[in-house]
């Protein structure tokens, strides 16, 4: 499968608000509550310690419509890695390799980015995902390093600068 991973525009907001209630399952887990009407608005103001609003960036995934989003923060903690907020992807297209081209797509949309961060929370199969596609799970956070860039041929999950993270 292709997708084309693009920038949200206002106009996604209804179909991001349609794919978010359909990951309940995942805001239940991570924040404790359903998604609601304000959620995609207050993505905009969610930024972790450090990072400033030009860094922020919500993409969409489609292939023949939407089919997952991504929360993105670039050159953070530090230039060159990424802290990703969340992956969603729809309940009936998850295990379809789609979370998988989400993350290939991001790698080629931005070859700077050498580590990616992710802040673990409670959802066992976002874990397992993150396991899966090679990140280092260490204690609240999980790390992954491309193989592009200055790391280039590293290891999918090798240490690195991953021991420390910062999502």
């Amino acid at each position: 499968m292709r997708l084309t991973l693009r920038d949200f525009t206002p106009a996604d907001e209804p179909e991001v608000l349609r794919l978010f209630s359909d990951c309940d399952d995942w805001f239940q887990a991570a924040t404790g509550h359903p998604s609601g009407p304000g959620d995609v608005q207050s993505l905009f103001y969610a930024l972790p310690d450090g990072a400033v609003d030009e860094q922020k960036h919500l993409l969409v995934a489609e292939a023949q419509g939407m089919i997952g989003f991504v929360d993105l923060v670039l050159d953070h903690p530090e230039k060159g890695h990424a802290s990703i907020g969340f992956f969603l992807v729809p309940k009936d297209l998850r295990r379809w390799g789609i979370g998988r081209e989400m993350v290939r797509a991001i790698t080629e949309r931005y070859p700077a980015i050498t580590h990616f961060h992710v802040r673990l929370d409670d959802f066992q199969p976002g874990q397992e995902f993150l396991k899966a596609m090679g990140f280092a799970l260490n204690g609240q956070g999980a790390c992954w390093r491309s193989r592009r860039g200055p790391t280039a041929g590293s290891r999918p999950g090798s240490r690195g600068r991953c021991g420390s993270v910062r999502a």
